[in-house]
């Protein structure tokens, strides 16, 4: 998620804690969008486990109690629908689309084995090295 965000020029700081007015610990998000009162998280298959799924809506609520906004994103999201993140992001950001923010994350994308061409790129490279 951070590498998505600073390949799409989006300020964040990682493991933000978030207080209430009083003082209160409520939360260590992911990503801050700094700037804003928006933070963006990844949910992995943990997240829909009973218990933790039943602690998360409970942070949920929270942080909106103190008008915070909380964006949970998945795998597939970032791998296949990076665009809707990184307008998640423009919104709050008072930004306007660029898609040269969304090619850049794409081409990592593209270099990495996530992506057909990544992985054929990588196995190439271990075939000649054996």
């Amino acid at each position: 998620m951070r590498v998505l965000h600073q390949a799409a020029d989006i300020n964040v700081e990682p493991q933000k804690e978030i207080f209430d007015q009083w003082g209160r610990f409520v939360a260590r998000a992911d990503l801050w969008l700094v700037g804003t009162r928006r933070i963006h998280e990844y949910d992995g298959d943990l997240h829909r486990d009973r218990q933790t799924h039943r602690s998360d809506l409970g942070r949920d609520r929270r942080l909106v109690e103190i008008d915070w906004q909380r964006m949970g994103f998945t795998s597939y999201q970032l791998l296949y629908e990076g665009a809707s993140i990184i307008a998640s992001a423009d919104r709050p950001l008072g930004r306007a689309w660029d898609p040269r923010r969304l090619a850049r994350w794409e081409a990592l994308l593209n270099d990495s084995l996530f992506r057909p061409a990544g992985r054929a790129r990588a196995q190439r490279h271990w075939e000649r090295a054996l």
